[in-house]
């Protein structure tokens, strides 16, 4: 069973990225928690209008946790929701701490700046050690058919982290690109790396995209213009994940909203990658 957390606003965003995700892992049997994190400070808000604000958030949680009991049609699908005091970032990551997830699911706002669902989508890429799953808001439920891994295969120490990936191409019946971006300087992979991939993904014969480009993510924008892509997945690490999610990590009035669907995979740094013979 995946264990999925879906962080909620109560806002069109956050109900879309429910259908979205809701439609994605249509094929698994999954417990979605939905998580609402309330910033309101105790040290500074009256204890009442606190209490309200609690009683609240966990009355539009239940209503819709039962709206999706009365639309289940199987029993694949549990749900449970809790609300916590407390700055957003915070409580996602505490919650990731005491319970493994599978993949914590976000619907950013266009134009919304607050912590969670603003530009802070990226805060929960760079920071949280959790696959991500972020759902624009004109994205649809739909049949996954078209998948890209984009990510830079010279210095992936681990392809065990392309287990969830394998798992979405097999499930669904997808096609898989493997999308390279040539940046100046960059390392070019070696044939041990290269077939160490491509054995980590049989019975998977990916498809091999290539493109120059002054950075990646110019390059998987042309890509993106030029390709119909259902699901965009990358590997971010260090500089590679404000390179990935963003132009420039300085922009803080504006807000993070990839034009696919958007899994990012957490690396933890482990080596599974072949060591030369001497």
């Amino acid at each position: 069973m995946k264990k999925i957390l879906l962080l909620t606003d109560f806002s069109e965003a956050s109900h879309n990225a429910l259908a979205f995700a809701r439609s994605f892992f249509s094929d698994s049997v999954v417990n979605f928690h939905l998580l609402c994190a309330n910033s309101l400070e105790p040290a500074i808000s009256p204890a009442n209008v606190a209490q309200t604000t609690r009683m609240n958030y966990a009355s539009q949680l239940q209503h819709i946790i039962t709206e999706l009991h009365r639309e289940a049609t199987n029993d694949w699908h549990t749900y449970r929701s809790s609300s916590r005091p407390g700055k957003p970032l915070n409580v996602v990551e505490q919650a990731i701490t005491e319970e493994a997830y599978d993949f914590v699911v976000i619907g950013p706002q266009p134009n919304e700046t607050n912590e969670l669902f603003g530009n802070s989508a990226i805060d929960l890429i760079r920071q949280l050690k959790a696959n991500v799953l972020v759902v624009p808001g004109n994205s649809e439920p739909r049949l996954i058919r078209r998948i890209v891994l984009a990510a830079d295969f010279a210095n992936l120490k681990n392809s065990k982290l392309l287990e969830p990936v394998k798992d979405l191409v097999s499930l669904k019946g997808a096609t898989l690109t493997l999308l390279t971006i040539d940046t100046p300087n960059k390392a070019v992979i070696n044939v041990e790396q290269e077939a160490h991939i491509r054995q980590f993904l049989l019975p998977i014969i990916p498809n091999v995209a290539r493109l120059q480009s002054p950075t990646a993510k110019q390059g998987i924008d042309a890509f993106l213009t030029a390709n119909l892509v259902d699901l965009l997945v990358t590997i971010p690490a260090g500089n590679a994940r404000t390179e990935l999610s963003t132009s420039s990590r300085n922009t803080r009035s504006k807000s993070f909203a990839p034009a696919v669907p958007l899994l990012t995979l957490y690396d933890d740094d482990t080596n599974d990658r072949p060591k030369p013979v001497d």
